[in-house]
Formats: C-alpha cells, sequence, structure tokens
C-alpha cells in the first residue's frame, strides 16, 4: 500500500488546537507555536505525527489501515522534535505502541479541555505543607492544578504556598508549634487574608499536608465564610489530589455523646484509626466527659467521595453546639484528632468564634501518646494588629 497523503492543513488546524500548541509526549508539554508566532513556520519544532505510521513500513504501519482514518485526528497527536524523533526511530519505537500513544494524546486532550472549560468563578491555590514525622512531605503543583480545574478555572498559575521546609524542626522539639502556627498565620494573612478584603481571591483551593493542629488552625483561618473547596491526597489507586468518587458506599459519621455535667470534656475524631478512652484520660483524668465523632469505616484511604465531607462537617457543627450547651460556656474542651487531612481542615473551618467554645488540640507523637499543641480561640482585638502586635492569641505550651 502507497503511503498516505499529506494531512491537509485543516486538520492539523484541528490537531494543534486541540493540544493547545504543546507536545503531547507524557509529561512533556512543551509549547511549540513560538517559532510560528515570530514568523518563522519553516523551523517550527512541532511536528503532526503519525500514531499507526502514514505508511506500511514505518512505525506501527497497519497496511489494512484507510489513507482517510490514518490521517483522521484520532490518529494524529502534536509532537516536539525530540519526542517525534523517539517514537518513529526505529531503535525506540517499539517501546511505544499504538495503546500508549493513543493513551497519551487522550489524556492531554483531557487535560486542555478541563482548563479550558466555562467556569462561573476562578479559584485560588493554597498549599499547605510540613514534615509529618520522619516524613518530609511534598504537594506537586500538576497534581493540585489537575483537580482544581475539575471544577473552576484558576485565577492564578501560581499558588499560594505555607511551606516548612526541612527536616531540622519537627513537631517533637520544644516550640515548633508556637514557631509554625505564627508562621502560618502570618503567610495566610499576607497571601489570602487580604486577598479576600481586595477582592482578588473570591475562591480557594486548598491542599494541606501537615501535622493536624496545624491544619485545624488553617482551617480556622480559612473559615466557612471564605468559599473553599477543600482536597485530601489520596493513594490508592495512584497517588493523586483530585477527588476519585468511586467508594459505592458514603462514609457514614456517628457523634457518640459523653456524659453530660463535667467541665472537662474531650472530642475524639475517629476517623482513620480509633482512640483508646484510657489514652485520653491519661491527659485529662479520669472525670473527662469524652465524645467522639467517628465513621464507620476507620482507615488512612476511607474518604474517597468528596460528598462525604457534608456529613461530616454538619456533625461537628453539632457537636460543638450541643458540647457548649451541656457542658457550659465554662468547659475545658480538648481535641483528639486522628482523621484524613480534609476532615482535620473542615474540622477548624467550622468552629465559630463566640459560638464554640474555645480547644485545646493534642498531637500524637510517637513514644509520647498525646501531647498539648496548641489552643484555638478567638482573636486579639483589632487594636492589636494595627500596633502591629501578632494577629493572634499564642498561650504558653503546657506539658
Amino acid at each position: 500500500m502507497p503511503r498516505a497523503p499529506e494531512v491537509k492543513p485543516h486538520i492539523k488546524m484541528v490537531i494543534w488546537g486541540r493540544a493547545a500548541g504543546r507536545c503531547q509526549f507524557r509529561h512533556c508539554g512543551r509549547e511549540l507555536d513560538h517559532d510560528l508566532i515570530a514568523g518563522h513556520a519553516t523551523q517550527s519544532k512541532g511536528y503532526i505525527a503519525h500514531i499507526v505510521a502514514s505508511s506500511p513500513d514505518g512505525a506501527r504501519g497497519d497496511p489494512n489501515m484507510s489513507s482517510d482514518r490514518l490521517n483522521a485526528p484520532e490518529n494524529l497527536m502534536l509532537l516536539c522534535d525530540d519526542h517525534h524523533k523517539a517514537v518513529d526511530h526505529p531503535s525506540t519505537r517499539d517501546a511505544y505502541p499504538v495503546s500508549d500513544l493513543l493513551e497519551m494524546k487522550r489524556q492531554q486532550e483531557d487535560h486542555v479541555r478541563r482548563m479550558l472549560m466555562p467556569r462561573s468563578i476562578a479559584t485560588h491555590m493554597l498549599q499547605v505543607s510540613a514534615p509529618i514525622g520522619p516524613n518530609e512531605t511534598a504537594i506537586p503543583f500538576e497534581d493540585c492544578m489537575d483537580a482544581a480545574v475539575e471544577m473552576h478555572a484558576l485565577a492564578d498559575i501560581k499558588p499560594s504556598e505555607a511551606k516548612i521546609r526541612g527536616m531540622r524542626h519537627r513537631e517533637t522539639d520544644p516550640g515548633y508549634y508556637e514557631t509554625e502556627l505564627r508562621r502560618l498565620r502570618q503567610a495566610y494573612d499576607q497571601e489570602i487574608h487580604w486577598g479576600f478584603e481586595a477582592g482578588r481571591i473570591q475562591h480557594l483551593s486548598v491542599f494541606g499536608l501537615a501535622p493536624q493542629p496545624l491544619l485545624i488552625e488553617l482551617g480556622r483561618l480559612i473559615s466557612d465564610i471564605s468559599p473553599a473547596r477543600v482536597f485530601q491526597r489520596h493513594r490508592e489507586p495512584i497517588p493523586a489530589w483530585s477527588w476519585p468518587n468511586d467508594a459505592e458506599d458514603p462514609l457514614r459519621f456517628e457523634l457518640v455523646r459523653g456524659a453530660p455535667g463535667p467541665k472537662t470534656v474531650a472530642l475524639k475524631l475517629s476517623v482513620t484509626a480509633a482512640i483508646d478512652d484510657r489514652r485520653v484520660r491519661s491527659v485529662l483524668g479520669p472525670d473527662a466527659s469524652i465524645w467522639e465523632i467517628r465513621s464507620d469505616r476507620l482507615g488512612a484511604n476511607v474518604l474517597r467521595n468528596e460528598a462525604d465531607l457534608s456529613g461530616y462537617r454538619d456533625l461537628v457543627g453539632t457537636a460543638f453546639d450541643e458540647i457548649r450547651r451541656l457542658h457550659g460556656s465554662d468547659a475545658r474542651l480538648s481535641v483528639f484528632p486522628a482523621a484524613p487531612n480534609a476532615c482535620a481542615i473542615e474540622f477548624g473551618r467550622r468552629w465559630q468564634p463566640r459560638a464554640h467554645l474555645p480547644f485545646d488540640i493534642y498531637d500524637e507523637i510517637p513514644g509520647q501518646g498525646f501531647v498539648w499543641a496548641h489552643r484555638v480561640e478567638d482573636e486579639v482585638a483589632p487594636s492589636a494588629r494595627a500596633a502591629g502586635e501578632p494577629a493572634y492569641a499564642l498561650p504558653m505550651r503546657r506539658g
């Protein structure tokens, strides 16, 4: 069979348009339109490549495929010079079967389509990360962008970051939370708070990977007044920040109420793991009233449907309301979290100053058990902010 004729100009335009002028090879994305814009079309580094070769003797050739199908948009992809050579060169082309190239093309075109969908509101990405125990954490920008653009356009291609770098400062160190909470609050004030005030930010996409006391405080800073969508990192089937929404049974949450009356109150958040009451009483004493928000399944990867967060968030509000009603406004509330990061952030968002009790957060430290981390309470007076004082009261760390 002879070689298929040259690809028609209008088909080339379709391929360039669907690819948004970028190489469609996996993880490349090189912009290929610069030479065209500069008027040097003959020097362009972008190539319309055949997935099934235009000749039966070419890479992945098929003598039974008609010339119309060979030159159809479904069989063509846009590649940079390097990857065009790689997929067609005799020494490497066997590494790129038709199925792989079709999948690369599909994924890249789907990504472009999601990015360019018309949306009513643009979102600003906020990444908060810190080492957790002995593990470094990282939040890849590309993963966050893929997750955020499922529902929103991006307001800014550069995310705001509050990142605690390096392993030298860990949550086991004295003064860790005093220092890192101050940094988190300052970063939020500078990057986000004034953005909302000025109207520059209308919506947040929130990605948090840090010790839970920091994430609860992050949620408090955002509050449920600010429009936001909170994401959870999922480990299976592949690590990603997009909500998989693949759990057939919703994750159900239950509020287990403690004995009314005592002024020492504990609230356990049992989603990733169960928390034994004895561990709580060893910290707060034998007379503490222990409440619990627990899920019907436990584990690090049980929160897979975004809609399940709504039920959790509503139950958090109910718990705050009932604890204050049954124990009084002078009760001392302590929170013991074992929950996904998205739940920790939403817990902080649901708390309302003056309507709910202030609370202490205990962090679980390997080898030490639950240790007091910090206290969530109302902001200091605005005059303190104007005078240059810290925007939030920082209580002394208790043993």
